[in-house]
Formats: structure tokens, sequence, C-alpha cells
């Protein structure tokens, strides 16, 4: 006796479900009743009929505009459905993945794994930073102030010379968007960082290197873009994709801020891809010109560092987190030429410079003759 299955029909004009009656009525369609009374045949042949299914739900759709759905729940007609469907190489999604599974197991678990590997190295960290572009900048500030006081205690800071490195960098214009907070800590590391937020710590050893205010104002604008531009709080996600992209998409700051705590050194030391320092020297030259600087202190800075790097290598720390290449100089070159050079020179930093970097030569007293 032909058997009558319950169903839910969707018209595909609008939202309404309607209880409809499914018969099989030959080996190509289905027929479909309506409360109404209407009745067409759903055609199974049909190169535009397409089914899926669930453990407990099948479902086809069929039609262009409107596309119309039937909702099937009849445990039996499914199995019978999936049958004929699989004879004629008409299988569903789930049914194909299935398939996949039974016939080569380890193949299927190798391909979900290497998908999870992908998601994790890959996928995970994008979204994570990409994240991070929604989040308030205040973010941030919370991050570098955590870390900075974390670490503050092991570093040796020079009072003094902080206090003309603020003046120096107050004088320019580096910080659209935050306060630039500068540090000058005695160490003959030929380094600097950002942090998060504001904090830009200077070494002493990468003053001492230094011949000139535009020099250290190329390395105060290279790295006033790493906070201008997030690149810390950025890369911190993508190292911390995981954790970070869970907290933040739930709103738990506070440990996010708990985290980069505990991990402060690691933020110092953050690796910035060769994209984010070529950014930081672009914008850096912007910001020098900005403030009647001229641009080719950038490239003289990076040419510094490249001596540095060949004569002593060993605290070259900076190094190490600012990979430095060729191409970085000959595009801060280019780059130099086509900004061209300030109409109006700056020389308000000339003297702030000489209390961060006083001249070696001191004069020396003169033997006093022994003419007799």
């Amino acid at each position: 006796m032909e058997r009558e299955i319950p169903a839910v029909f969707y018209d595909g004009v609008t939202s309404k479900p309607q209880e409809a009656t499914v018969r099989v009525s030959d080996l190509n369609s289905l027929e479909v009743v309506l409360p109404d009374g209407a009745r067409f045949q759903w055609p199974l042949e049909h190169k535009g009929m397409e089914w899926e299914r669930s453990s407990s739900m099948l479902r086809l759709s069929f039609g262009d505009h409107p596309r119309r759905v039937l909702l099937i729940r009849d445990e039996l007609f499914i199995k019978s459905f999936v049958l004929r469907m699989r004879y004629t190489g008409r299988q569903g999604g789930y049914d194909r993945i299935l398939s996949f599974a039974r016939s080569g197991p380890v193949i299927f678990f190798l391909g979900v794994v290497a998908l999870l590997v992908c998601a994790y190295l890959w996928i995970l960290p994008w979204a994570a930073e990409r994240l991070v572009l929604v989040v308030p900048s205040t973010l941030d500030e919370r991050i570098g102030e955590a870390a900075y006081q974390q670490m503050a205690f092991a570093l040796n800071e020079d009072r003094d010379k902080t206090i003309a490195l603020q003046a120096f960098g107050d004088a320019m214009d580096l910080g659209p968007s935050f306060e630039p907070r500068y540090h000058v800590v005695e160490d003959a590391q030929v380094n600097a960082f950002a942090l998060p937020g504001g904090h830009i710590v200077v070494f002493t050893g990468i003053l001492e290197k230094m011949s000139s205010a535009e020099e250290l104002a190329a390395l105060l604008a290279h790295e006033a873009t790493h906070v201008e531009k997030r690149h810390s709080t950025r890369m911190m996600a993508r190292s911390m994709a995981g954790y970070l992209f869970l907290s933040l998409l739930i709103g738990d700051v506070n440990a996010v801020v708990t985290l980069v705590a505990e991990n402060a050194n690691a933020l110092r030391n953050l690796d910035y891809g060769r994209g984010l320092e070529s950014e930081a020297d672009g914008v850096g030259q912007e910001m020098l010109f900005a403030n009647d600087l001229d641009p080719m202190a950038m490239v003289r800075l990076l040419e510094l560092l490249e001596r540095e790097a060949i004569d002593v290598p060993e605290v070259l720390a900076f190094l190490s987190s600012h990979p430095l290449t060729e191409d970085r100089i000959t595009a801060a070159r280019e780059r130099a030429g086509s900004l061209g050079v300030p109409q109006r020179p700056n020389d308000r930093l000339g003297v702030l410079f000489e209390q961060l970097h006083p001249t070696t030569d001191q004069p020396t007293d003169e033997m006093p003759s022994s003419d007799n």
C-alpha cells in the first residue's frame, strides 16, 4: 500500500511553512499534496533538484524563482531516498563526507588535522589581528602601561636624559592619536622599542652611535609609527592568537592585560614583519617632513644600523626585532627623494640632542712652558 509521508513545504514566496503530504508517484518524482488540495509533481532526476540530509531530516529544494523547499523527517523514507540517490550517483554533502570518511578514514583524519593546523597557524592569527583593529585604542594603553610597569624595575633609567628625550620628542608632532612617553635606559645595547599605547624606550647604546639630531628624530618617528599603527598589539595578537581571540571576543580585557604583564619581555622583543617595518619607515619619513626635518635622516639611521650590524652584531638587539634589509634602505632613499627637503630647516632639536649626546672632545689644559 502506498505510504503518505508528512512534510513541511515552503513555497519560496513567503516564509510561512505549510503542512504537506508526500507520495511516491513513480520512480522519477514525488507527488506533493497541500492542505488546500493543490498538488504538483516534484522531479527527482531534474538537475535543478538538490538535497541534503542530517541524521534526522531530509531537505529537498527545486526551482529557480521561487525556489521551493520540502522538509521530511520520516526516518524510513529518508533511508529509502538516500539509497535511491546513491544508486543514481547523486549524493548530498553530508553523505559525501560520510562516504569519504568510511572509504579512507586515515586520509579523512589527516585532512581534518591539516584543516585544524591551517586554522591555528593562519586563519586564527589573521582573525585575531583583525579583531584588534575594531577594539578601542584604550586597550593598547592598558596593555602598554601594564607591560612597562612590569619591566621598569629591571631597566636602569637615566632620569635626566629621559627628561631631555621627552623634551626632544615633544618638540615634534609624532603622536596624532596618543601621548608619547619617552625613556632613556642606560644599556650598551644598540636598541630601542615601543610598547602599545605610547611608551618608547631608547637605550644609550644606540644614542651613542648617532651623530645628529635628525637620526634620533628618525628613530622616534619610526617607533611612534609602530604605536600609531598598533603594530605591537597586532603582532602580539598573532603570536597569542587563541587566547587573545577568545578574550577579546567575550570582552575579557582584564585577562588580556594580565597575560601581557606576565609576558612583558616577550612584548618588548616582539618581532615585526618586513611589511610593518617598511610601513614604519615610510610613515616615519612623512612625519620627519611634516616636522621640517630631512626625510633622508631615516636613510642615514638605517645605514648606521647596517654598519653596526657588521661591526658589533652581538649587541645589535635592534635588528633582532626590527629586521633590516637592503630593500628597506633603497625604498627609504627613493621615498626621501620624492618627499624632498623641507624649505624651513628645523633647528630646534640640536640643543636638546646635545643633552642626550654630549660631545666627547674635551679641551685639554696646555702644559706650561719651561722657558727660563
